[in-house]
Formats: C-alpha cells, structure tokens, sequence
C-alpha cells in the first residue's frame, strides 16, 4: 500500500516532493515502473518483470482520440415521456437523429481502433529492446507486434502490460485516499 505521509511507528510511505521550479530539460514527470506478467511453464507459474515507461503514451493517447470512429446518426421517434424526450425537452412526438452505437460498421472500427491503440501504448510503453532472431533491434512496429506474437503474448498478458503502463502516472483510488488523507 502507497502512502503520502507517515504516522508515528509506521513505515514510510510515498515520497512527497515540494516543486518550486520547472526547468527545461529535466525529466520531472517522467514515470517508470514494472509490468508484471503471470506464464505457467510446464506447470510452474513464474513471473515476468517487464520494464515500462510512460514517456509519450499520454500524446499518443490524444493523437488516436482524435482519429476514433464515430458511430453513425440514425432517426428515432422520440416521445415527450421517453428517455431522449425528457432529456431534450420534448413536448409532442418528433423524429430525432440519435448516434446508433450498435451499428455493426461502427463496432468492428471501434474494435480495430481500439486494438491498434493498445498496440501502440504496448510499443510505446515497454522499456525494453525488442530483437529479432539473430539478435538485431527492431525497429518496424508491425515487425514487433509479430515478434511478441510469436513468444506468446496472450490477451490478458497485453492487457496487463498495457493497463500497467497507463497506471504509471495515475493515482488508483486506494492511493487518492492515502494521498489526501495525510
């Protein structure tokens, strides 16, 4: 458990650190941290400990937000009573253009969106050097999806890493109220 702040006969906790000054140049916001990953090898369930950083997801975050699909409008009947007449203050039975977020065109962009986007967090967020066979760096992001592919990557081991990795710079519940308690 992470605390700010320490009481009598506790152990420290969380670091509080005062900032009196930005400089440019200093790596202050910088987050890093250990993504830890559960395999099972023949039997025996070991676990990974994979470096991750922060650095550039939070742009990489904003620059896919922007390129989201959106779902298509369609026209619904919307009745003075229903959920969508009481919100928009209907007073008799009009058609209205409403997003369809059920449209089948829209879920599997929304899919594919999603899915590159946590591929991107992944590659960007993982403080490791990718190799190929004969030991070279990789550096063709396709390339290296393949790779951790073929070692295995399971969805839930990519989705471990990836919510790792934008936690880094984000405060979970239990730390907000540790935080603001001291």
């Amino acid at each position: 458990m992470l605390i700010c702040g320490t009481k009598k006969g506790e152990k420290k906790g969380m670091e509080k650190k005062r900032i009196t000054q930005f400089q440019r140049g200093s790596k202050l916001f910088n987050s890093t941290g250990i993504s830890r990953v559960k395999v099972t090898v023949e039997g025996e369930v070991q676990c990974l400990e994979i470096p991750i950083k922060s650095t550039g997801v939070s742009e990489l975050i904003d620059s896919f937000q922007k390129q989201a699909p959106t779902p298509p409008t369609i026209d619904v009947k919307a009745t003075p009573d229903s959920d969508i007449g009481k919100s928009l203050g209907l007073t008799r039975n009009e058609w209205v253009k409403v997003f369809d977020s059920t449209d089948k065109g829209y879920l599997e962009a929304k899919a594919n969106h999603d899915s590159n986007l946590g591929l991107k967090i992944l590659l960007k967020g993982i403080n490791v050097e990718i190799l190929d066979e004969k030991g070279t760096k990789v550096e063709n992001d396709d390339e290296k999806v393949t790779i951790l592919k073929e070692m295995g990557l399971s969805g839930e081991q990519f989705s471990q890493v990836v919510g790792d990795i934008t936690s880094l710079t984000k405060w979970t519940e239990e730390e907000q109220v540790h935080f603001l308690v001291y």
